[in-house]
Formats: structure tokens, C-alpha cells, sequence
């Protein structure tokens, strides 16, 4: 009786020794790691997550919808053009800027700041779309009045002055002539400096990324421009716009080489496959699976591809409009497909209420559609399988993206049931709910079959097994507190039983025995300290 009050006395010793220890190792982590603002998820890296397009949006109105955006899942949000520009109230104003310095309409240098601030309380990286190719004029050369003097007394040394493009797939002719608009001479080292110091001030403002415009009309580094060499110097996330291929009429090796010259500096935006992808939800046509610059080498980390765009809805001359009169729902369909992706950097666009080309203003807040449930659940299931294997699949009824852990499903029927092909047992088995309709999918070793609400879209992963037992809840009470460890040391001394389900669980390291090791792998887990060996949190199935 004596040795049991001396071991029972060891015990609470140990307990309150562990107590505060725990509490001890606990506070000072959250000293180490406090945060900002709060923890939505969101990747570290704007090249691991998804980009929300505030096109048109004052960053005052970015500003004030950041909760809802981070809550939404977005890592990133893609302004309008900062520079001043020519014109007034029409959005392709901001594309005719008439210098290199931050401030217009859109909001001022200190507003930039403010919006970087109060972004990354959230974990919302911030993106400022750039235009460097050009400044405001007309295709014959004539530069607008409005442009800097810098330009107008420069203007034999700063603009290529080849006049309009004869044959607009003639790569000499995309890298050197004029777009609607007067081509600077990017080989000049005066132009390239004026364009890098705008980026590093906007860095320095706390601007995470930048998305060129009109990046296939300036030179590489092999056609003798150091304009990219130079920009990839700064460290920041930089992406191209590349509407349809480096030069259209090139050959596919031209193209090939062109593309991967410029993913050696600049991520890449594949506009043809994405355009691809979206024509095949609207007319329910199968589709490739591989990207369009992917056959040709670029790593899916170098692309950002997108469902729409402000130049699919709002740039008729050139495109059409061709996706602005598509209901909002095939436009999601696309984009889940593409978000849901391995390596996916997929652009939403937030649509102009209006639809005409003339009619669509800058500083005008678009649609907040991204705050849906569907789009939401998307975006966070890519969020939670970064660095997990996929499996893309176009059946006859559906399209599927599997990932290591989880689906995204899009029939081509909304409302229905739906039997997809678990390829490799891609997803693990077990019984899913859907983040979007809140249905129930069984997942066996070959199928998934679930019904897919009226969205058209499911979104699965995060499946717990049927058979279940948390290892480290020894009181089996569904957590694991201190208490489980005083239960652990208690029944060492043999002051408590434990049922068979609670020993299994008390066992920390599996290695088929309860011991006071057991109990400091639970405590060194509480005060979140890393334990190799050990398995506390995880479930035993079976």
C-alpha cells in the first residue's frame, strides 16, 4: 500500500510537472507564431493558389471586401492598372498609361499601401496588373497629349516607330510594331529602367505580384531585349499575359522555343487551352486534359490559366466579348475544373454588371458571385491538396479532377446522379459529403458515386473512416486534453481502467504497449511540439 501512495505521489507529480510544462510550451509558441489576422488557409506563395480578378475595383472597394475574399479561399487579388492613363471612364483607359509611376483613379501610392497592409492581416496576396509594352496613342505612332514629355522628346529612342503591323502573325511584328497603340522600344536600357523601378515601388508598397500585359508583343532575351532578364531580377510573382501563341503564325517548334524562353522568367497565362476548356463545358464536349503550353514543356507551376477573363467578357474588338453573354454557371463549371488542378494558378473573373464594351467603367465594383458556396468550396479543396498526385477525367457524362484525397465533379447534367471512375483508388475510400450540396458520395476502390445538386458542381475530400478511433483520447470524449494523459498515468498505477478502445488509443506510438512514453507523446502533441514516431491525432481503422 505504501509503494502505491509513493507511485500515485510520482504520478501527480509528474502530471503537474507536465502541466506546466505543456502550458509553458504552448504559450511560447503562440508567442513565436501570433498572428496577424485571421488563419483562412490560404497558401503561403501566390504560385500555389488562386487569383481573384477585381477588375475595374477602386482598391478602397478591394479594401473593404478582403474578409469575404480570404473567407472565398483566394490567395491572390489581381488589380486594374495603376498607372495614369489617358481618357476617362471607360476600363481600357487604364490599358493606355501615359508614364511609370503608381496613382490614378483606381487609388493612390499610400492607398496601395494600405490595401498590401490590411491584405496580408488575411493571407490575400496582392497582384497590380502592368503595362509595359506600350503608352497612350494611336496605332500610326501619334502619342497621346496626355503622355509624359519623358516619351515625346525621346520618342526616335524610346518607341520602335515601325508603324502598324502589316501581318499580326509575324513575330517580328508582334515584338515590334504597334498594337493599336505606340510600341516602346523595350531593347532600350532608359525604358527597361523606368518600367523596373515602377515594379520595385510597388513592391515596396507591399505588392506581392505582377501580371504584364501584352507580354508576347516584348522581346526575349534571344531576339536581343533584356526587357524579362531584367524584370526577373526583382522577387516578386510575375505572370504573362500571352493571348494565344508568342506569334500565331509561327511553326509549333517557333512557338515551343518562345513560350519556354519565356517561362524561364515569367509565369505564363494559357489562353488557348483554357478558351478550349470553357467551350467544352458550354457545349458539353469532351476535352484535353493536358494543357496547351504544358505539351509544349512549361511546368503547370509557370501557368495561370482562367475560365473568363477581362478580355473574353469586355474586349470586343479583339475577342468579342465571347464569354459575357454565358450564364454565370458554365463560366463556374469551367473554373472549378481548372482550379481544382495540381499546380493550378486558375484567374476569376469578378463581371462588370454591364456587358458593353462602351458601357463598362473603371471604378466600378463588379460582381461578388466568388463569395458562393460552390466557388468557395473549390477553391478551398485546391488549397487543401497542394503538393497531392491528380487524375483527370472526361467521361461521357461528367468531367472529373481526382486528387490524392479528394474530387471535384461537374456532370454535364446539373441535378443527377452520377458513377465516376476511381482510377488508381485515386481518392481513398470511404464516405464523402459534399462541401457544396451537403449530399453524401460513397467512394469504393473503383467508383464514386454520389448526386450532384443543382450547381452542377461536387466538391469531396475530407472523408473520415467509418471505423474510427483517435489515438491519444484515452477517455474517449471525441478530443485529446491533458486529461487523457492523467487517465494514461492513473491506469500505469492501476487507479483506472480503461476500455479496450480507450488503451488503443492511449498507445501514442502504436508499438503495441501503454507506457509513461505514451503519455509524453500525447503531452509534447498538446503543446504542439514534434514527436517522430509517434501517431497522436491520427484515427486507427479497421
Amino acid at each position: 500500500m505504501k509503494r502505491r501512495i509513493i507511485s500515485f505521489a510520482l504520478v501527480l507529480c509528474m502530471v503537474l510537472t507536465c502541466v506546466v510544462s505543456v502550458g509553458f510550451s504552448a504559450s511560447a509558441q503562440q508567442t513565436d507564431t501570433a498572428p496577424t489576422g485571421d488563419d483562412y488557409g490560404l497558401p503561403q506563395d501566390c504560385r500555389d493558389g488562386n487569383i481573384l480578378q477585381c477588375f475595374n475595383w477602386t482598391l478602397s472597394q478591394i479594401k473593404a471586401e478582403l474578409p469575404r475574399i480570404a473567407a472565398a479561399g483566394f490567395t491572390s487579388v489581381q488589380t486594374s492598372p495603376l498607372q495614369p492613363h489617358d481618357g476617362s471612364s471607360n476600363w481600357y483607359w487604364l490599358y493606355q498609361p501615359t508614364k511609370f509611376t503608381v496613382g490614378n483613379d483606381l487609388g493612390s501610392y499610400s492607398d496601395l499601401q494600405a490595401l498590401c497592409t490590411e491584405a496580408h492581416k488575411y493571407g490575400v496576396k496582392i497582384i497590380v496588373d502592368v503595362v509595359a509594352n506600350h503608352v497612350a496613342g494611336s496605332d500610326n505612332g501619334n502619342l497621346a497629349n496626355t503622355v509624359d514629355s519623358v516619351f515625346k522628346n525621346n520618342k526616335s529612342a524610346y518607341f520602335h516607330n515601325l508603324g502598324a503591323r502589316g501581318n499580326a502573325e509575324d513575330r517580328y511584328s508582334t515584338t515590334q510594331k504597334n498594337i493599336g497603340m505606340p510600341d516602346l522600344n523595350s531593347e532600350n536600357t532608359a525604358i527597361q529602367n523606368m518600367v523596373y523601378n515602377m515594379v520595385v515601388s510597388l513592391k515596396n508598397a507591399g505588392v506581392d505580384g505582377i501580371r504584364w500585359d501584352a507580354a508576347k508583343h516584348i522581346a526575349l532575351p534571344s531576339e536581343n531585349c533584356a526587357f524579362w532578364s531584367k524584370m526577373a531580377q526583382i522577387d516578386i510573382f510575375q505572370y504573362g499575359e500571352i493571348l494565344g501563341s508568342p506569334a500565331d503564325g509561327a511553326t509549333a517548334a517557333q512557338n515551343s522555343t518562345w513560350i519556354n524562353e519565356y517561362a524561364q522568367y515569367i509565369g505564363v497565362s494559357d489562353t488557348v487551352y483554357s478558351a478550349a476548356l470553357m467551350s467544352a463545358v458550354r457545349d458539353k464536349t469532351t476535352y484535353k486534359t493536358t494543357g496547351n503550353w504544358n505539351k509544349k514543356g512549361v511546368d503547370s507551376s509557370k501557368i495561370v490559366n482562367w475560365a473568363e477573363s477581362h478580355d473574353s467578357y469586355s474586349n470586343e474588338i479583339n475577342f468579342g466579348g465571347w464569354t459575357k453573354n454565358l450564364d454565370q454557371n458554365v463560366v463556374d463549371k469551367a473554373y472549378a475544373l481548372l482550379a481544382a488542378r495540381a499546380d493550378s494558378q486558375t484567374l476569376y473573373l469578378s463581371r462588370p454588371f454591364q456587358k458593353a464594351h462602351q458601357s463598362i467603367n473603371y471604378g466600378v465594383k463588379g460582381s461578388t458571385h466568388f463569395t458562393s458556396n460552390e466557388i468557395t468550396a473549390v477553391n478551398q479543396f485546391h488549397n487543401a491538396m497542394i503538393g497531392k498526385e491528380e487524375k483527370v477525367l472526361g467521361g461521357n457524362t461528367y468531367y472529373a479532377v481526382l486528387r490524392e484525397g479528394g474530387a471535384v465533379i461537374v456532370p454535364k447534367t446539373n441535378d443527377t446522379d452520377v458513377s465516376v471512375n476511381n482510377t488508381n483508388t485515386m481518392v481513398p475510400v470511404g464516405t464523402y459529403v459534399d462541401k457544396i450540396s451537403g449530399n453524401t458520395f460513397t467512394v469504393t476502390e473503383k467508383t464514386i458515386t454520389g448526386h450532384v445538386g443543382s450547381t452542377g458542381i461536387a466538391v469531396i475530400y475530407g472523408a473520415e473512416p467509418e471505423e474510427k478511433n483517435l489515438i491519444g483520447d484515452a477517455n474517449q470524449d471525441g478530443d485529446i486534453t491533458i486529461l487523457d494523459a492523467v487517465c494514461i498515468q492513473q491506469m500505469l498505477v492501476n487507479l483506472r481502467t480503461l476500455s479496450e478502445e480507450g488503451e488503443a488509443a492511449a498507445d501514442a506510438n502504436q508499438d503495441g504497449i501503454v507506457t509513461v512514453i505514451d503519455v509524453v507523446g500525447i503531452q509534447r502533441y498538446l503543446a504542439g511540439i514534434e514527436c517522430p514516431g509517434f501517431h497522436t491525432g491520427e484515427y486507427i481503422t479497421g
